[in-house]
């Protein structure tokens, strides 16, 4: 085994005036480093960057050595997104780009088109690429061509730079800016032409392609479904891909549709529940196929659509989603398991359950029947805080339901670790916990009252200071909902620690409307069929802030939302309170404002205003 120095060396060689000795150590470096996260971090260490850039850059480094230096490179882009910045930051892509040109020696441009697909593994560098993307796309359509031109593809053999290419174009499409720039070159057809080609690698480098052309590209999804090959459209020949036996070609035919899914056409949705769900279910069962993308795209697929959440239950997804919790719990302090890949998949499982439930009743109770609860509340305590948010997540449009809340939730345990997260330190957390704590308040929850007990009115008051506007949108949420259908001794607790001038500031502006808008229904609440509430009000602010306020929140340029609310809130006001109401009816201003809205085109403020 070769020392420290003896690597050093090699390095040291890269510098010598003799091309076979360059050549040797280049050879030597790249045998040493492949496969090898520590003989990387060494040659790092080593400074190897600079020596193999500044060959790679001199016009006059013989191809044999290029061939050997973009190997390295391509090598050293695989130990991680660091790795990959230092060598997009030493100036590597514009080489490997010019060696890719048109009439260069082919082994080195197959060489290069490989660096560059290992460099774009990572999204940072995908977007860091930006100044490159007008030289490098129209060399990367040159190598396509080359499939394209082929009379059959089993005699070509520059397939593998072909593929290589495809697999870069794809991962450029990082930006809707970018779909439509290499869009614009005309490469749709050529890669839906080579859905048809019957060289499995091909096809799956075009899938990849076309799926990251048209994700949430409307415009392109569009110009794809008009796109007509041999005997069949585009959407024919990708549901028969998604059928296709090769585990690979069917997912990424899978992620295509999911794409185009988005367009709500009634006869693709009918082909992705009898076609592409099952598609998605039997891979979820395949060894060897990658699990999370298949989980990933079921969510894409059902997001807001009632019809697929419920085709995806009938096909057992959701039990699937389960076993994948239960097999994940089990390995978590096993040897030789990706811990990483784990955490990432209980995540994408979550996100896309929370996605299945989100609408659909039925799917609701099928996720409680399979103990889903059991696995989210526990999840709320994982260290990941993405882990942590898309459990909230789940959670959230779970207890949707009405009698779920009422039944399973109680006996959950979920109120403990959720008021925990409610305290976390990081906002995206914060955000969702707060974000599912609203539908726990509602007043058909048994847990308001245990929650009042734990201190929760102490803890939103926290949160109503929080700068993440979110979080501070979702404890007015919480305090409307928990001022719901209470006594007043229970109102008076709760309006004595959030403080009705608090209330009041966070209804008017500078604060953002949404803001002003849960506040305002916080204080319609406070008012609600309560002469207390009335009285705190009033003489909390007296009587000219709140005929302000009720003034501000009519006024015709309010939002409807607002509108809505100070509505509410002057008849709460006025029908509880004889006293009270002569005061509002007393403003001439505000009476004309309100008998306005009668005939406004909303029909929501118009009610309020009868």
């Amino acid at each position: 085994m070769a020392s420290t120095q003896q690597h050093a060396h090699f390095v040291e060689q890269l510098q010598s005036p003799d091309p076979v000795e360059v050549y040797s150590a280049l050879r030597t470096i790249k045998n040493a480093i492949i496969g090898s996260t520590t003989k990387k971090s060494l040659y790092f260490r080593l400074q190897i960057i600079p020596h193999v850039t500044f060959l790679l850059a001199m016009d006059d480094t013989d191809v044999q050595i290029r061939v050997q230096a973009t190997a390295v490179i391509s090598s050293l882009a695989h130990k991680g997104e660091e790795a990959a910045r230092q060598l997009l930051d030493s100036g590597v892509v514009s080489s490997l780009i010019a060696q890719i040109a048109p009439g260069s020696d082919a082994v080195l441009m197959e060489a290069s088109v490989r660096a560059l697909n290992a460099l774009l593994s990572y999204e940072s560098i995908k977007l860091g690429v930006e100044k490159h993307v007008s030289l490098l796309v129209p060399y990367l359509l040159s190598i396509i061509t080359e499939a394209k031109d082929a009379s059959r593809v089993y005699e070509m053999r520059a397939h593998a730079r072909v593929e290589l290419a495809i697999l870069v174009l794809g991962k450029l499409c990082m930006t809707e800016a970018r779909q439509y720039t290499i869009a614009n070159t005309g490469v749709i057809d050529m890669l839906a032409s080579l859905l048809l080609c019957g060289y499995p690698r091909l096809q799956i480098a075009a899938l990849k392609a076309l799926s990251a052309l048209s994700y949430e590209n409307m415009e392109i999804c569009g110009a794809l479904f008009l796109v007509k090959l041999k005997h069949k459209t585009y959407m024919e020949a990708i549901l028969d891909l998604a059928r296709h036996q090769d585990p690979d070609i069917s997912l990424n035919a899978c992620m295509c549709v999911s794409n185009m899914s988005r367009m709500r056409i009634g006869d693709l949705l009918k082909d992705i529940q009898t076609v592409v769900v099952p598609a998605l279910v039997k891979l979820l069962k395949t060894p060897g196929v990658l699990a999370l993308q298949v989980v990933q795209s079921l969510g894409y697929l059902c997001h807001e659509d009632a019809d697929i959440q419920s085709a995806t239950k009938n096909a057992g997804v959701i039990s699937e989603l389960i076993k994948i919790l239960s097999v994940i719990e089990g390995q978590e302090n096993a040897d030789f398991v990706d811990q990483d890949y784990n955490m990432r998949m209980v995540k994408g499982v979550f996100l896309t359950l929370g996605t299945i439930v989100s609408t659909n009743e039925e799917c609701r109770r099928k996720a409680v029947e399979d103990q889903a609860l059991v696995y989210l509340v526990r999840a709320m305590g994982h260290k990941d805080n993405g882990v942590k948010a898309a459990a909230c997540l789940c959670t959230r449009y779970i207890i949707r339901s009405v009698s779920i809340c009422r039944t399973h939730v109680p006996e959950s345990g979920i109120l403990a670790p959720l008021m925990a997260l409610l305290q976390d330190k990081t906002a995206d957390v914060q955000v969702t916990a707060s974000a599912t704590l609203v539908n726990l308040l509602t007043d058909f929850s048994p847990l308001r009252a245990d929650a009042l007990k734990e201190g929760l009115v102490d803890i939103l008051v926290r949160l109503l200071s929080s700068p993440n506007s979110t979080v501070c949108r979702n404890a007015l949420w919480s305090i409307r909902n928990l001022l719901v259908g209470i006594d007043d001794d229970t109102r008076k607790e709760i309006i004595e620690k959030i403080k009705i001038e608090t209330l009041f500031a966070l209804s008017s502006p500078p604060h953002e409307p949404f803001l002003q808008e849960h506040a305002l229904g916080a204080l319609r609440n406070v008012v609600a069929d309560s002469v207390l509430g009335i009285k705190a009000v009033f003489d909390t602010m007296g009587n000219d802030k709140v005929i302000e306020l009720l003034r501000q929140a009519t006024r015709t340029d309010a939002e409807a939302s607002i509108k809505v609310h100070g509505l509410y809130l002057a008849n709460n006001i006025a029908v509880r309170s004889q006293e009270h109401c002569e005061i509002i009816v007393g403003d001439e201003w505000l009476l004309r404002s309100i008998a306005s809205h009668i005939t406004n085109a909303s029909s929501e403020v118009a009610i309020a205003a009868l």
